[in-house]
C-alpha cells in the first residue's frame, strides 16, 4: 500500500502560517483579495461571496433596503425624519470589521435612531468581493494613490458619488461622513486623507494608522512624522480642504488586537495636519451609553472642535453601539459612539451651509418693569454693556448660543459668532458693541 507523501514545510512556510492564523483571528490579515464566487440567494454576505449583479432594492423610508451599488453590496437606510439641517440631509457611510459583516453592523451597529434623530442616511457596504481575507477592508501599505484610486478606495468613492447624485436622497455633499471599525477603521483613515474634500468627518474606531500593513497590527510601526507625510501624500492637491475636516476617535482600554498606540497617534496625527494646537480633557459620564467609564481628548484651533479621542474602559476590539442587540465584534456595554459621533460631526462641521437654519432660541434681556412707587432718589439702571460669566449663563441671558452636549458644546457669541470655548461651565466675558452685538473681551 503506498503511502500518501508528506508535505515538507519550511521554517519560513511555516512561520507565514502561523502569523497568517494569528492575523485571520485578529480579523486583520493582509493576503492577496479572495476569489469572489456567486454564491446562492440568502447567503451573498458570506466572506468570499460577490455581490448580486443588479440586485436594486425599492428605498421604502424609516427602514433598510440592500442593493448593489459601486461593486459592493451595500444596506442602505433612509429616514423617515426631514434633515436636521436646512442644506440637506447628512450621509453616514459605516465600515464592518474583518470577520464581522455588513448584516452584523447592520443588525447591530445601532445606527436607525442616529438616522432618524438627524435626518441621515446611513449606508453599510461590504468589502468587495469578500474583502482581503475574512471581509477585511484593504487600508494595507502607502500604496493609495486619489490620482488613481484603486483596490476598495474607488469603491468607497463611487459608493459616495452614487448616492450624493440621487436627487431623491437629498444628500448634502458638504455633509458626507465615514467611519468604521478595525479593518474598516484603517480604511477610514486611508479615506480621510486620501479625500479630505469628499469627507467632512472622519471616525476610527480601533483603526491602524495609514502606511502600516497587517503584520504591524500589534505594535506601532510608524512615527507621528511618518504618518502626517504618508496622509499628506495619499491627498496630494486636495490637502487644503483638511482645513474643515474633523476627525474622531474611539478605542476601548480592552483591546488585545489592535495596539492601542495606534488610536493616540492617530489623534495626535489628524490634529498636526489640523493645526488643532488647543487640548482639553473630557469626562464621559454625560455621554448616552451602557458604560461611559473612560476619558476623552479633544484637540482645537481657535475656532472650536476638530479631533476628538476617547478611550473607552472596559471595552474591547469592538464596535462601541452602546445599546441594541449587539453581535459579532460589537459591544452594547459601552458608550453610544454612533450617537457621539454624529453629534460630533453635526455640530463642528466647516462646511455646512446653514443658511436657513433655525438659530438658537434667545431669551431676551430682561425688562425691568417700573416700580409702583417709584423712589426719585434711585437712578435709572445702565444697561448691561459687559459680562463675564459661564457659558451658560451667557446663553440664558441672550448673549451666547451652543450646539450638543456638555460638556464638549462648543460656545459662541451672540452677534460676532466669536468662539467661547466648549462645555457650560467656561467663564468668558462678553462686551456689547454699538451694533448690538456680543464680542469675546479679555475681561471686563
Amino acid at each position: 500500500m503506498t503511502r500518501p507523501a508528506r508535505i515538507r514545510r519550511t521554517p519560513a512556510a511555516l512561520l507565514a502560517l502561523a502569523v497568517s492564523a494569528v492575523l485571520a483571528g485578529a480579523g486583520l490579515a493582509a493576503v492577496p483579495p479572495a476569489q469572489a464566487v456567486t454564491c446562492p440567494p440568502g447567503f451573498e454576505s458570506l466572506p468570499g461571496c460577490d455581490a448580486p449583479v443588479d440586485a436594486v432594492a425599492e428605498v421604502t423610508p424609516g427602514d433598510w433596503s440592500t442593493e448593489t451599488i459601486a461593486g459592493m453590496r451595500v444596506h442602505l437606510y433612509t429616514p423617515e425624519a426631514a434633515p436636521a439641517l436646512a442644506a440637506g440631509r447628512a450621509l453616514m457611510v459605516t465600515l464592518h470589521g474583518c470577520v464581522q459583516t455588513a448584516d452584523d453592523l447592520r443588525t447591530g451597529g445601532n445606527w436607525v435612531r442616529q438616522a432618524e434623530e438627524h435626518g441621515m442616511v446611513v449606508a453599510v457596504p461590504a468589502a468587495p468581493n469578500g474583502g482581503v481575507l475574512l471581509g477585511c477592508w484593504d487600508y494595507y501599505d502607502a500604496n493609495h494613490s486619489r490620482t488613481a484610486p484603486s483596490r476598495h478606495d474607488d469603491n468607497l468613492l463611487d459608493l459616495v458619488g452614487a448616492l450624493t447624485a440621487r436627487g431623491e436622497l437629498g444628500i448634502d455633499a458638504d455633509q458626507v461622513y465615514l467611519s468604521g471599525l478595525s479593518s474598516g477603521g484603517g480604511q477610514t483613515m486611508v479615506m480621510g486623507c486620501l479625500a479630505p474634500d469628499v469627507f467632512a468627518g472622519i471616525g476610527i474606531n480601533a483603526g491602524p494608522t495609514v502606511g502600516t500593513t497587517a503584520g504591524q497590527i500589534g505594535y506601532v510601526a510608524v512615527t507621528e512624522a511618518q504618518g502626517a507625510a504618508t496622509c499628506r501624500q495619499f491627498a496630494g492637491s486636495a490637502a487644503g480642504d483638511f482645513d474643515t475636516q474633523l476627525t474622531s476617535i474611539v478605542y476601548g482600554s480592552d483591546d488585545t488586537t489592535v495596539a492601542p498606540g495606534y488610536n493616540t497617534l492617530n489623534g495626535k496625527i489628524m490634529a498636526g495636519i489640523y493645526g488643532a494646537d488647543a487640548t482639553s480633557t473630557f469626562a464621559l459620564d454625560g455621554l448616552e451609553g451602557a458604560n461611559t467609564a473612560g476619558s476623552g481628548t479633544l484637540h482645537a484651533d481657535a475656532d472650536g472642535p476638530r479631533v476628538s479621542v476617547i478611550q473607552n474602559t472596559g471595552l474591547g476590539h469592538n464596535w462601541p453601539a452602546g445599546g441594541g442587540p449587539g453581535g459579532r465584534y460589537i459591544s452594547t456595554s459601552s458608550i453610544d459612539y454612533p450617537a457621539y459621533v454624529t453629534d460630533f460631526f453635526f455640530d463642528n462641521n466647516r462646511r455646512v451651509d446653514r443658511t436657513g437654519e433655525p438659530e438658537p432660541t434667545e431669551e431676551p434681556e430682561p425688562t425691568e418693569e417700573p416700580e409702583p412707587t417709584p423712589e426719585p432718589t434711585d437712578p435709572p439702571e445702565e444697561p448691561e454693556a459687559c459680562a463675564t460669566a459661564s457659558n451658560a449663563e451667557h446663553q440664558a441671558a441672550g448673549r451666547a448660543y451652543s450646539y450638543g452636549v456638555n460638556p464638549y458644546n462648543p460656545y459662541y457669541a451672540t452677534g460676532s459668532a466669536d468662539y467661547l470655548g466648549q462645555g457650560d461651565a467656561t467663564v468668558t466675558s462678553l462686551e456689547e458693541d454699538a451694533a448690538g452685538a456680543w464680542q469675546l473681551v479679555p475681561t471686563c
